[in-house]
């Protein structure tokens, strides 16, 4: 996955709207619909395939960008989800344990008890019997503002190792360095969120098309993953986000990327949000509904 820092000026006076609705769902809303997948169907039984064809996924893309968006494994999170509800069946209900077991779950009480235990460092015996205070891991919700196909988003504060070509191709030459780095460093099947932006001669960010040279940030868990690197901090931020797929086959001059950005700005004007001056526009790209066609979240930041 790759994301690509817009200049939103020429993105703007070049724009022609060419929006296909069932096409601009961003990531986030397909890993949501997972989530309400998982929540309808904590009592039965769930696989992870059945869940990423409810979100219109492959089961492999749908796991990695579940860790990706969520920070958390998809069978952990439905584990954790499971021994909430029992919380809830304990102290609101006379189901024995055997019974909640099998709700949630499980196959025997034993398996159950150990899991539980692990949790909340707990029996789920004495929970009951001592009314302890603890509350379970809540529903993942990753969005909560939606406008004309375009999410408002919240992204943290990431480490990330620098990677950076000039001219001539310097989106191939910063490629190619980080490439190497994730041969070297594999991460165990679970993809990393990769940014890039374009640069100048001395290295700061500079946002036309015409570009100098080029830089990619792949992110890291902390400082010690990425010894001897050069290290840097990606900022925090609020982005408008929405979703375009297309195909430069069909679509040789890329409407399909540029409805988006004119959705984005659509957005901003009837909604009166305001762009951050000096802010972030990028894209990330990802697992196409159509083998052969392109897929990218959009990112606008704003204040």
């Amino acid at each position: 996955m790759i994301i690509y820092f817009i200049n939103a000026e020429n993105v703007k006076k070049k724009m022609v709207m060419n929006v296909i609705l069932d096409k601009t769902m961003t990531i986030y809303e397909q890993i949501q619909i997972g989530l309400d997948y998982i929540e309808n169907h904590l009592c039965e039984p769930i696989k992870q395939s059945d869940v990423a064809k409810a979100a219109g996924m492959s089961s492999r893309g749908f796991q990695n960008y579940f860790w990706m968006v969520t920070g958390i494994q998809f069978k952990k999170y439905l584990v954790k989800r499971r021994l909430a509800v029992a919380l809830h069946f304990l102290g609101h209900t006379n189901k024995s344990l055997i019974e909640i077991a099998f709700d949630i779950g499980y196959q025997d009480h034993a398996t159950f008890t150990r899991s539980f235990k692990n949790e909340f460092r707990i029996s789920p015996k004495y929970f009951r019997r001592q009314e302890k205070n603890i509350k379970g891991f809540d529903k993942i919700q990753l969005y909560k503002e939606k406008y004309m196909g375009i999410i408002i988003k919240e992204l943290p504060e990431m480490l990330a190792i620098a990677f950076t070509g000039f001219s001539p191709e310097p989106e191939n030459k910063a490629k190619e360095k980080l490439l190497i780095w994730i041969k070297n460093h594999p991460s165990e099947g679970v993809n990393r969120r990769i940014f890039g932006y374009n640069i100048n001669n001395q290295g700061d960010s500079e946002c036309v098309p015409e570009n100098t040279g080029y830089k990619f940030l792949i992110c890291i868990n902390d400082a010690t993953e990425g010894a001897g690197e050069n290290i840097e901090r990606i900022d925090s931020g609020k982005f408008l986000v929405t979703g375009i797929e297309g195909s430069f086959e069909n679509d040789p001059e890329e409407n399909f990327i540029r409805s988006g950005w004119e959705r984005m700005t659509q957005m901003i004007e009837n909604k009166n949000f305001h762009a951050k001056k000096n802010g972030r526009w990028f894209e990330e790209e990802l697992e196409p509904s159509t083998p052969g066609n392109l897929r990218l979240d959009l990112y606008a930041e704003i204040e």
